[in-house]
């Protein structure tokens, strides 16, 4: 194998079947690279997806993973093969896959498992929503040869569609300017397990990759921006549950105090927006006593309301974090 692409995923079943096809679709030898999936603790279909690969295996796999023995309910590997993407001319290949199912841990805990689980000297990161181009893998693969000590990092492109989600274009909000961002990026193994992992402190969602970035660059790594495309799959503008994106915003704004905790430096606290108070007050006001959780949909005036929502979101995490660290609940 020269590479492993891991996927960590959570109750995606029916965006992570789709997205299997594409990888079946690469323009590279299916035993060259195999997708490590790691299931952190699914309720939905998701195990069955796999269920036709072999019964547990472990061997050949790093030692390391016995640190997580308690957190691992199976592990399968062997030959998938998926339907192609209608998109694609090109017939499906078979590809190697390891899937790992374990107890709910967080983002960090089954990326961490799935570096140690992978056979491949380099490691790809993508998210259970991403369709990868036909040269994805075979892309990364080219910009590591003569470039040891780097991070690749692809352009993760939003796209409303599942049937054709590589015919998105590229758009203002798809900019994305960070060190390490696990939608769509590649490092060697060795440096990820040199730099100290993912630091599983993160325990909900945000900034887990930004941190290892910060370690891997006090390395000496420097991050290459490549033309490599991976289509984040945004469903189409409409009504929204208001309760979701709050709370995923909220634990993002949670994450970000225990970010800057570990690297107290001006840009992450500028980027993170710990001490933006006006905008804060501002958006305290237009949000107060968040009115709109009150709502099981919002669907007029959707993108003004979904920032309130977003932003409201994320500085109550902020305040919670804060809240927890003076007390001493956050180390």
């Amino acid at each position: 194998m020269d590479a492993s692409v891991v996927i960590p995923t959570h109750n995606r079943e029916a965006v992570l079947s789709r997205v299997l096809r594409y990888y079946g679709a690469q323009k590279l030898e299916g035993e060259r690279f195999e997708l490590v999936v790691v299931d952190d603790g699914s309720t939905d279909g998701t195990p069955a997806l796999f269920e036709r690969l072999g019964p547990e295996d472990r061997s050949g796999l790093d030692p390391s993973l016995g640190a997580y023995g308690k957190k691992i309910w199976t592990i399968r590997r062997g030959t998938f093969l998926t339907d192609p993407p209608r998109e694609l001319i090109r017939r499906a290949n078979p590809i190697q896959v390891t899937y790992v199912q374990i107890e709910k841990s967080g983002r960090s805990v089954a990326r961490n498992i799935g570096v140690y689980a992978a056979c491949s000297p380099l490691i790809l990161f993508a998210d259970d929503d991403i369709f990868v181009e036909p040269e994805f893998v075979k892309k990364h693969l080219a910009a590591h040869l003569f470039n040891r000590l780097c991070v690749v990092m692809g352009k993760v492109i939003h796209t409303p569609s599942l049937e054709n989600p590589l015919s998105a274009r590229w758009k203002l909000k798809d900019l994305n300017t960070a060190f390490l961002a696990t939608g769509n990026a590649s490092v060697p193994k060795r440096a990820i397990i040199e730099a100290g992992m993912f630091d599983e402190g993160y325990t909900v969602y945000g900034w887990e990759d930004f941190d290892l970035g910060i370690h891997l660059q006090e390395r000496g790594f420097r991050s290459l921006k490549r033309p490599i495309f991976g289509y984040h799959y945004d469903p189409p503008q409409g009504s929204f549950a208001p309760g979701d994106v709050y709370k995923k915003e909220k634990e993002r704004g949670f994450t970000a105090v225990y970010f800057y905790t570990n690297h107290p430096l001006g840009w992450v606290r500028r980027f993170t927006l710990l001490e933006s108070g006006l905008l804060r007050s501002f958006i305290g006001f237009l949000g107060r006593n968040n009115w709109f959780l009150k709502k099981s949909k919002i669907a007029r005036f959707k993108g003004p309301l979904r920032l309130i929502v977003r932003y409201k979101g994320y500085f109550d995490g902020i305040a919670e974090g804060r809240e927890r660290f003076i007390t001493g609940e956050i180390p």
